[in-house]
């Protein structure tokens, strides 16, 4: 009997392990668990061939950050910049109005949704903004579903590619009386109506629009809210020694994390008629030299005054007022004067005269470093100069409007460092004649293989002089419909 008792054992165990076995196989043949073992294989395929991250780009706490991934995080905080501008240019404002779109605000005031994704439209995604239903919570069952899209100007050089979390946030403020005894704003984003550059009354090169912060205060990039202004330092959480910050006016400057609170408050505060010296704790980081810095300044800085000037005019020069008969007297480099904090000499100009009247003539000497680029063009001459006539951005008359530009400021030349021989006075009115059979003959003699352009959302690109005339007329036609097929590399001056 007990012989027989253990191989019914055995057998009971043996038909136990193949019954299992069968289930197993039955489950391995449903549909929807192969579908399950291929996501997941696929998943697992994807972790292991993810690049891993460069270890220049990773911060550590209270540790210097290194030039590169400096150079990287302002390379986003750039595209945000120009994003926020080219928003408040077309809304008025830096967040959706309050009057015309009540239903994207909760009852404290804030966005349902991410100021993130109001921006979307002007960083060419549109496709994705048109998804989102912007009535209702961020993580409702339907935007939720979108999060896993987070686009690539909102994720730090040491951001996982799959993660949908960002360090690139705003400080969100409310409104305080002030000591005009007036309600006045905290942080450029405070709860309720939102601002426009009307109110950053201690000017945008003075206030802080948004930062980087640490790993550890990261958020769902739809998720709404800001960074607290009561304690500034404590919400950077993680950083390194350096904090990237983008300034109202779209530049970008690293400060050091350590500043004392007021200072901070001061920084971030768009109406507390503060002014702080950024020498004591600005942070230098670069991998250029000075000359290359300088040159790549300069056209920052035409840049900014440029999108100032559209800010104001709500189109690029020249506006109405800068012309005479329907034609400009004076180049728009005089236009941007004010804007490159030149008014004292913009003022001395005869508006209504020719740019070489006898008065006009003798300001030719005064010209601005900034659009000095080469010391062997003649006094009063540069290269600095924009594609003009029929269907480029500037036809001639008034000046554009960045909805005009339908083809995306990505894809369409701002204004291009031209060669020597080419060299203009800097206020006559006269730039590079386009001519869509042969656009590169009109930028002269060119000493290297590629020469600098400016693009019409502020990226500074190089342009090899060998490029097709047919896609450098692409580059050059705002508004042609054509797919622009080539991709220009970030300029570096040599």
């Amino acid at each position: 009997m007990p012989a027989i008792r253990n191989t019914v054992i055995t057998l009971g165990t043996i038909l136990l392990i193949a019954f299992s076995s069968g289930c197993q196989k039955n489950q391995s043949t449903d549909p929807k668990t192969e579908q399950t073992s291929a996501t997941e294989e696929k998943k697992a395929t994807a972790a292991s061939e993810e690049k891993p991250i460069d270890p220049k780009m990773v911060t550590k706490p209270g540790e210097p950050m290194t030039a590169e991934r400096y150079q990287a995080v302002k390379a986003r905080l750039k595209q945000i910049g120009l994003a926020m501008h080219n928003f408040a240019d077309q809304n008025r404002t830096f967040l959706p109005s309050v009057e015309e779109h009540p239903e994207y605000y909760d009852e404290n005031g804030r966005l349902k949704v991410s100021w993130r994704v109001h921006l979307l439209p002007f960083l060419e995604q549109k496709k994705l903004y048109g998804q989102f239903k912007l009535d209702e919570a961020w993580d409702s069952p339907h935007n939720a579903l979108l999060a896993k899209n987070m686009p690539d100007a909102f994720r730090s050089p040491d951001t996982p590619a799959g993660s949908d979390k960002t360090r690139f946030r705003v400080f969100e403020g409310t409104r305080e009386e002030n000591q005009q005894k007036e309600k006045a704003p905290t942080t450029m984003f405070p709860l309720g109506t939102p601002l426009g550059f009307r109110d950053i009354l201690d000017g945008t090169s003075n206030t802080v629009m948004a930062v980087e912060v640490g790993p550890d205060k990261a958020v769902e990039w739809t998720k709404p809210g800001g960074l607290n202004i009561a304690h500034p330092r404590a919400e950077f959480g993680d950083a390194a020694r350096g904090i990237p910050v983008l300034i109202g006016d779209g530049s970008i400057i690293c400060f050091k994390r350590d500043i004392d609170d007021v200072i901070w408050k001061a920084l971030i505060g768009p109406d507390d008629e503060t002014r702080i010296d950024w020498r004591d704790i600005e942070i230098k980081h670069s991998t250029l030299s000075a000359k290359q810095s300088q040159l790549l300044n300069q056209l920052k800085q035409i840049v900014v005054a440029f999108f100032n000037y559209h800010e104001t005019f709500q189109r690029f020069p020249p506006a109405e007022k800068d012309l005479v008969d329907g034609k400009p007297n004076l180049s728009w480099r005089v236009h941007l004067l004010p804007f490159l904090d030149q008014k004292k000499l913009y003022d001395q100009f005869k508006l209504d005269e020719a740019w070489d009247s006898p008065h006009n003539k003798t300001l030719l000497d005064q010209m601005p470093d900034l659009f000095q680029f080469n010391p062997q063009v003649k006094p009063g001459a540069t290269q600095v100069m924009t594609f003009s006539g029929e269907n480029t951005p500037f036809p001639g008359g008034l000046g554009p409007r960045i909805r005009d530009i339908t083809d995306g400021t990505s894809n369409t030349i701002f204004f291009v460092i031209a060669g020597p021989d080419k060299a203009v006075p800097w206020t006559k009115p006269e730039d590079l004649a386009f001519d869509p059979a042969d656009p590169a003959q009109a930028l002269g003699k060119l000493s290297s293989p590629a020469y600098v352009a400016v693009m019409m959302d502020g990226s500074i690109r190089s342009v090899p002089v060998n490029l097709p005339a047919k896609t450098l007329v692409k580059l050059i036609q705002p508004a042609d419909g054509m797919i622009v097929d080539v991709e220009l590399k970030p300029y570096r001056p040599q």
